[in-house]
């Protein structure tokens, strides 16, 4: 063609006309040829284009619907953590532990098995689990890889449940405890205005609440200041009778919350103390018998003293067989039986639980009839005799639980009545005693009560984390004593020894801080003869609480709210328990997952199923 154009040139330099048109001719032939071939490749090119960006974007779209199926599953059962591939790339690089499958395709990570994406035929996915964390901080980290046409894409996310450690402060029932304050009323919900519901516990006019609260009842306060969201179950704030201060709602105003619960037991914390369930239980942590005491020190070392305690770390019916490991995490018996205690390192990112006294012979904590040797001078063993002043009443003072509870002139009861040190310091409950200047990562728990005896600080606030669960309660420790006793005959009891003066051994104004992350399913988080004395002053808790009933740490002037006795509240949530918890903490008994980070990531997987690489080796 190029030829004969040339030779119709050439006619047209002669001047030859015709030569000359049919030129133009020619020319603008091979033009809209050459732009119809065009548009034709760039139309072929454009569909091909336009369908590897479909698949491109419907590879995402699978990938985010793998998501939504792994938080739906694990939302509905908070065990589906323990569900995984062994062999999964993303699983086996974090050393994950799994108890299988579940029979859940979506879970295979290989061949050309996909999971499909409901309502769709050109979408599927599959998902990869890393759970080395979620007994230890509560969240799980998922690979998904999202599959359509020959377009893969991933993405990895992080799940958090939404529980009660989300938020600063969160309670069951806004009434006190009835078993603890011996009110003759039931404890149901404000919301249901009962004539027998027990009164709530207001927040007073000083109270600051540096953090979102919720609810499963409705609140009462009077002049408290609110700086972050207020949850609760009808979505307002009750006002207390003859109150005449509003509260301060810098957060927003009162919103409406669903169900969120509390556990009733927390005994299955027990359990990891277990060496014998390698899957749930991969690293066990120290389990303590009867009355405990722990002492932090500085430099990350406690010093604990546990009577009861013979065994550290158990089987179903035996002690573990490593004894040696489990006195150098926990502490030998003999030094938790001795005078000076135990001292070792807090336990790294781990957990104890004080169980009670075991009545079971099978228990490897048993006792019968027998008593630990410091023992023998306790109240627990000893009949007491009351005579004069020196001592109060019966099985109350000098002698203790074995760990130093009742101290040394406690007196227990009312000006009037004397209680019974039994009632409160009991000698074979899973009560824990805990005070110091803490450093590390760990969670204490409790079959019975957690007392806060004195300041729990960390050393670290941007790294130390640590949890205290006390099934009956999270109490602070705020003793009394008698200065003016007088004996009393009651009729058919003989004499008593009463108290016509008590008073705290606190003094008026004294602060107390407590860091930590609080909890007690159920029971309260209150403080120890808080309508007694004078007002103290401020407690300080930076972390969070959670309880079934509302805790009582003061008495408040009806009218402006301002605190009589016990303490002001100040209360600062720590902000990174959105995103971690202390180990093995307490878990809420339903919740759903939110993803807390999210990313894109290379594609795990090719569209055959086979794992991508790099360097030759799986993604």
């Amino acid at each position: 063609m190029m030829n004969r154009i040339v030779r119709v040139m050439r006619s047209v330099d002669r001047g030859d006309e015709q030569g000359f048109v049919l030129a133009n001719v020619i020319i603008f032939g091979m033009i809209v040829t050459m732009i119809v071939a065009a548009m034709v490749a760039l139309s072929t090119a454009g569909s091909l284009k336009s369908g590897n960006d479909r698949n491109y974007q419907n590879a995402a779209a699978a990938a985010y619907a793998g998501l939504a199926d792994y938080q739906a599953k694990i939302s509905n059962d908070n065990g589906y953590a323990t569900y995984g591939n062994k062999d999964a790339q993303f699983s086996k690089d974090s050393g994950s532990v799994f108890q299988g499958d579940n029979g859940n395709v979506a879970f295979t990570s290989s061949g050309s098995t996909w999971a499909p994406v409901v309502g769709t035929t050109d979408e599927f996915f599959r998902y990869e689990v890393d759970n080395s964390k979620y007994a230890s901080q509560g969240f799980l980290r998922v690979r998904v890889t999202g599959k359509s046409g020959t377009k893969t894409r991933s993405l990895v996310a992080d799940l958090r449940g939404d529980g009660f450690i989300n938020y600063l402060y969160f309670t069951q029932y806004e009434s006190a405890d009835n078993d603890i304050t011996g009110d003759n009323c039931t404890n149901d919900y404000q919301w249901q205005a009962r004539s027998r519901t027990c009164d709530p516990v207001q927040f007073a006019s000083g109270d600051v609440l540096n953090g979102a609260i919720r609810s499963d009842d409705d609140f009462t306060a009077c002049g408290s200041t609110f700086n972050s969201s207020v949850e609760d179950h009808s979505g307002k704030v009750l006002a207390p009778s003859g109150c005449t201060t509003t509260p301060k709602y810098n957060g927003g105003q009162p919103s409406a919350a669903a169900y969120l619960g509390l556990p009733s037991l927390n005994t299955n914390m027990a359990q990891e103390a277990r060496t014998d369930l390698p899957t749930t239980v991969p690293r066990p942590g120290c389990l303590y018998t009867g009355p405990t005491k722990v002492q932090f020190n500085s430099g990350g070392t406690m010093t604990i003293w546990s009577p009861w305690t013979r065994f550290t770390q158990v089987t179903a019916t035996s002690h573990s067989s490593d004894a040696a490991a489990a006195d150098a995490l926990c502490g030998s018996s003999a030094a938790l039986q001795s005078a000076s205690g135990a001292t070792i390192p807090t336990l790294p990112t781990n957990l104890m639980y004080v169980q009670g006294v075991p009545t079971t012979k099978s228990d490897p904590n048993y006792w019968g009839s027998s008593y630990p040797q410091r023992y023998t001078n306790t109240y627990c063993t000893t009949k007491v005799t009351v005579s004069g002043n020196s001592v109060s009443y019966s099985d109350n003072q000098t002698f203790s639980n074995g760990v130093g509870y009742p101290t040394s002139n406690e007196w227990i009861g009312t000006d009037s009545t004397p209680g019974t040190a039994s009632s409160v310091y009991s000698c074979t409950a899973g009560d824990v005693f805990v005070s110091g200047r803490f450093s590390g990562h760990m969670t204490i728990a409790s079959a019975g009560t957690v007392w806060v005896t004195g300041d729990i600080t960390y050393t670290d606030p941007n790294d130390d984390i640590l949890g205290l669960v006390g099934q009956n309660a999270v109490e602070v420790y705020n003793p009394m004593t008698c200065w003016n006793y007088q004996s009393v005959y009651y009729q058919g009891y003989g004499n008593y020894v009463t108290c016509r003066n008590v008073q705290l051994v606190r003094s008026a104004g004294t602060n107390l801080t407590i860091d930590a992350a609080i909890a007690s399913n159920n029971g309260t988080f209150y403080v120890q003869n808080y309508d007694q004395g004078s007002a103290l002053g401020t407690l300080t808790v930076k972390g969070s609480i959670a309880q079934k009933y509302r805790g009582t740490v003061a008495t408040s002037n009806s009218g402006n709210g301002k605190v009589s006795t016990g303490f002001t509240k100040n209360y600062i949530y720590d902000n990174r328990l959105l995103t971690t918890a202390p180990p093995k903490f307490l878990q809420p008994v339903s919740t759903s997952y939110g993803v807390t980070t999210q990313v894109e990531v290379q594609p795990a997987y090719n569209p055959d199923g086979s794992c991508a690489t790099t360097g030759g080796k799986c993604r």
